[in-house]
């Protein structure tokens, strides 16, 4: 888990350039009495001047340490799955040899260094033997890189020519950190008792409740003079449910309740609410009818907007650079697929009434904590406010030290490792603003307007999205066999919670659809918003599918938006040839009645 928020440059290598966020007297007292601060500051001094006989020369230099508390409580029909704790502090180290315009990153040869684990006692001697071992050895890999780069691009006829790393000014920000060791006495009490709802609803087969709970300290140096020592947190607590409809086909429900500690988590009364409320829509999606194709007007409410705009934004607010590979070899460039917006800076991308801003500063939105904010990325880069569309037109993208297209320099989003070294820009606090919004009421009748004129006899509402996605390999092919047929490159994650709306105004749960071809160019259907934003917290992996546990790496982001109703959208049927089987003999009593 990382979670970036604070930058400081080495005091001892200050520059007139040096942004100072925390007084040197503070950064040097911090760095002595920190062992890790001060093992990392004394051994890149020394990396600064790694050069072995005529091979590059290292010109940049960073460590970064993630010191972790982590624990995890599963629990199930009121019995504890498992309940483990641990500590431990992970290193990255990273090695850049030539110069900022050319170096050893952004080719297929390109590999981020980390190597192995810290010991989680503060014995500088041994954290410093680990950071010289650990430099040379991503040294020496970092020179048969660069050299492997050149040999690939003397046959490149027209390689593209721009910098492999921006410059930065240096920062010095010091907090205080402290890891924090939870209940998990209450906390596995509590999982037990909520997770005992399930018990009375015997046609969900599958529940669980996991709890994360992380508590960690995030430290920088580099050799440019950015020290960081910064507070990292995580509290998440996953509502999870399955069940077989009569035709044998799996439903699926979840409900992430995502904060930075525990405290943010509603009281236990609301608590149980979640947890009977995902129950309750489980068992109305297993007796639901599978409906049919659709074409035409979709609102999605509240929730499933912001997971909407989560997922289609995630790759289409930044822009990604493909990797310098050799003319016949297996390359994936080819394979990545460029962000739907890539050629659309100053045009127009959404209506003229919306504009998207990500502001990481934002600590709360009303009484909301915000999972999305920080100070400084991971890069030791200041967060900045970007305006990414302005009234419907595109502006900006968020953007890391990587350089792409027209970009040269970062915004403070490299929040994620990326492919072949680097940082992936990634989404802190996004917000949808809109202009002259519609009552949250009358969300509803603007979609029957749009139904009745289309000469449809429903419509269809979404108010919830497989996002981030807990969907199994059955699903998973389904998508991607949906996908393949239909000869798209993107869609939406599936709607979980999805209603015909007729004409009359009563609605009707469905299951069984899939989106069609679907991505951030759709937006520029949207007919109408609401007046009422939506907080939507995230663990964030940098993809767009978001699969939950998928990734090592990963960190928080927010999304605030409203409802927003598009007048155009296209979703098939599931294709699953793999419908399971129900059970042949009903579930035994859960409930013991003494």
């Amino acid at each position: 888990m990382k979670r970036m928020i604070a930058v400081f440059t080495a005091f001892a290598s200050l520059s007139l350039g040096t942004l100072v966020l925390t007084a040197a007297t503070d950064i040097a007292s911090a760095v002595h009495d920190d062992a890790q601060l001060r093992a990392m500051v004394d051994e890149i001094g020394r990396a600064k001047a790694l050069q072995l006989n005529d091979l590059d020369k290292a010109y940049f230099v960073q460590y970064a340490t993630s010191d972790a508390s982590l624990t995890e409580i599963i629990a199930s029909l009121g019995g504890l799955i498992s309940s483990n704790q641990l500590r431990l502090r992970h290193p990255t180290i990273e090695v850049r040899v030539g110069d900022y315009t050319f170096d050893n990153t952004d080719s297929v040869y390109s590999r981020t260094g980390r190597q192995g684990m810290l010991p989680i006692d503060d014995d500088y001697a041994v954290i410093r033997s680990h950071f010289w071992l650990s430099t040379d050895e991503v040294y020496k890999a970092a020179t048969d890189q660069i050299t492997r780069k050149r040999n690939a691009l003397r046959d490149i006829a027209e390689p593209e020519r721009i910098p492999d790393f921006a410059t930065a000014q240096p920062v010095q920000v010091i907090e205080k950190v402290r890891i924090d060791k939870p209940d998990t006495r209450h906390w596995e009490d509590a999982l037990r008792s909520l997770s005992e709802c399930f018990t009375s609803h015997s046609s969900v087969t599958g529940s669980s409740l996991r709890l994360q709970l992380v508590s960690s300290a995030y430290r920088i140096v580099n050799s440019e003079g950015t020290i960081v020592r910064i507070p990292q947190e995580l509290a998440e607590l996953s509502i999870m449910a399955s069940g077989l409809a009569k035709d044998g086909n799996r439903v699926w429900n979840h409900d992430f309740l995502t904060g930075l500690k525990g405290s943010d988590f509603p009281d236990p009364a609301q608590l149980k609410e979640h947890v009977e409320n995902v129950a309750a829509e489980t068992e109305a999606l297993i007796k639901a009818p599978v409906t049919k194709e659709y074409t035409g007007p979709v609102l999605f409410e509240g929730e499933a907007a912001a997971e909407m705009m989560a997922q289609v934004l995630a790759d289409a607010v930044r822009l990604d650079r493909k990797p310098i590979a050799p003319p016949g070899m297996s390359n994936p460039a080819p394979q990545m697929v460029d962000s739907v917006w890539s050629s659309k800076l100053g045009q127009k991308v959404t209506p003229e009434w919306m504009t998207l801003v990500d502001d990481p500063h934002e600590s709360k939105y009303g009484s909301v904590t915000l999972a999305g904010n920080y100070d400084v990325d991971d890069e030791g880069v200041p967060a900045k406010r970007v305006t990414l569309v302005d009234k419907g037109v595109l502006r900006n993208y968020l953007s890391s030290r990587r350089p792409v297209g027209t970009i040269r320099a970062s915004n403070g989003h490299g929040r994620l490792p990326g492919a072949y070294s680097g940082e992936a820009a990634v989404i802190g606090n996004l917000f949808v603003q809109v202009d002259h919004p519609l009552p949250e009421s009358d969300m509803k009748s603007k979609l029957l307007e749009q139904v009745k004129a289309a000469g449809l006899t429903y419509g269809l509402t979404i108010r919830r999205i497989d996002f981030p996605s807990t969907a199994n390999l059955q699903e998973l092919k389904a998508v991607a066999l949906l996908a393949q047929k239909n000869g798209y490159a993107r869609t939406l994650n599936s709607p979980i919670l999805a209603y015909r709306v007729y004409l009359d105004g009563h609605e009707e749960l469905v299951r069984g659809l899939r989106f069609k071809e679907f991505s951030a160019k759709e937006l520029r259907t949207v007919d109408a918003a609401s007046d009422h934003p939506y907080v939507f917290n995230y663990v964030n992996n940098g993809s767009s599918f978001n699969l939950v546990a998928a990734s090592t790496e990963a960190t928080t982001s927010s999304v605030i938006c409203p409802s927003l109703l598009l007048d155009y959208a296209e979703l098939g049927r599931s294709e699953n040839d793999e419908a399971g089987k129900l059970p042949l003999v009903p579930p035994p009593p859960l409930v013991v009645h003494h």
